[in-house]
């Protein structure tokens, strides 16, 4: 009979810590020398049970465990790699490392999260994810200090949602949700990336640096939830079933806040005089006289943003004219963020009695809609900014 070589080995445990290093992008031996300096309550287990002793080598003895546990853990998840990024995800399918539903549940979402900091999506959004952008990030990883490794896994998942969701119909946070066995919060995330993607915004300019991922993510929910076609299908004014209903901005809605600005500077007087009424008791009496004096000028910047954003140039450059036409000027005159919340509410509450505007009720709607989203952006911006 030929001989036979016959292994035998018990089931690689899932360990959630070595996992986690693994998406870091730490290699095999970082890896062990990143568990070896955390390995005290092994250390005191080892000696106990006299295994320490035993080996005659100490040192030598926990490197070796470490090496040997790490490079081990590394395989299978290199080797259940394979099902996570199937869409939807189907750990459920292999056998190398039996788990619960919970523990895919949890190996998915970790597989899918961003650096602590989100860093790497911070270079990321509002570019097209291609392969030559892939090519170039040994710049983002020295850039932010995140391993290549996982530059590379998160702009791979980025690239693979943007593709699946983009002409799903329906929202896009649920198709996330469903496609990828994503939590919200997360698939909210990525919500934001692939509406940032699909609109183009530019986020890498100077004036910007201030904001991180999380600060655009606040705002870009607010777009969707207001903005979209499928804000418009929610208030019941499109049909819900249209196409890419969370990743396209409604062009109607565009279109009736392009009348916007004419409409209310024909009423300016009016305007400023409610906004300010509106703000009294607000504000000290000081801060009030003064924005009484810079409102048309603050108030036009708002109005003249509204104007271009039907033009494509001028949409992806939201971010951009709110910082350099609107926050420039706030933080010159010293306004908190407070202040300039209750300025954006102002402008929106005063609307209300201006009887042009009033009268067109879409336009009016589509004025409303756009504050929201802009009032939003101006306090992230004005906190992001004392942060920073």
């Amino acid at each position: 009979m030929p001989e036979v070589d016959i292994c035998v080995g018990d089931p690689v445990q899932i360990e959630l810590a070595v996992y986690e290093l693994w998406l870091k992008g730490l290699s095999v031996n970082e890896a062990a020398r990143h568990r070896e300096t955390h390995a005290e309550k092994l250390v005191n287990r080892l000696e106990s049970s006299q295994q320490l002793t035993q080996s005659g080598s100490p040192d030598g003895f926990l490197s070796s465990v470490m090496q040997g546990e790490t490079s081990d853990q590394y395989f299978a998840y290199n080797m259940l790699e394979t099902w996570m990024v199937s869409v939807p995800p189907t750990l459920g399918a292999q056998a190398i490392m039996p788990m619960s539903p919970s523990q895919q549940q949890k190996l998915i979402e970790l597989y899918f999260s961003f650096d602590k900091h989100t860093f790497v999506p911070r270079e990321l959004i509002g570019k097209k994810l291609t392969g030559r952008l892939r090519s170039n990030l040994d710049d983002v990883a020295e850039k932010t200090g995140v391993p290549l490794k996982s530059c590379r896994r998160q702009f791979d998942n980025m690239r693979r949602v943007f593709r699946q969701v983009e002409d799903l119909p329906g929202c896009l946070v649920a198709n996330i949700q469903r496609t990828f066995l994503l939590p919200r919060d997360l698939a909210s995330k990525y919500a934001s990336i692939v509406f940032m993607a699909n609109s183009k915004f530019e986020t890498s300019k100077k004036r910007l640096n201030y904001l991180s991922f999380n600060d655009f993510h606040v705002c870009v929910e607010q777009m969707i939830d207001h903005w979209t076609v499928g804000a418009e299908a929610v208030s019941g004014e499109q049909d819900v079933t249209a196409a890419n209903v969370d990743t396209d901005v409604d062009r109607l809605f565009l279109q009736e806040l392009k009348e916007v600005r004419g409409i209310v500077e024909a009423e300016s007087d009016s305007h400023r005089s409610l906004a300010v009424a509106h703000l009294h008791g607000k504000l000290p009496d000081q801060q009030l006289s003064t924005l009484d004096a810079q409102f048309k000028q603050l108030s036009k910047c708002i109005l003249k943003i509204a104007e271009g954003l039907v033009h494509k140039t001028e949409f992806k450059d939201f971010f951009s004219d709110l910082e350099e036409k609107f926050m420039e000027p706030c933080r010159q005159w010293e306004y908190t963020a407070e202040e300039i919340g209750q300025f954006v509410t102002a402008m929106s509450e005063s609307s209300r009695q201006l009887e042009q505007l009033t009268r067109r009720k879409r336009t009016h709607a589509a004025y409303q809609k756009y504050l929201k989203a802009v009032l939003v952006c101006v306090q992230q911006f004005a906190v992001a900014k004392k942060r920073y």
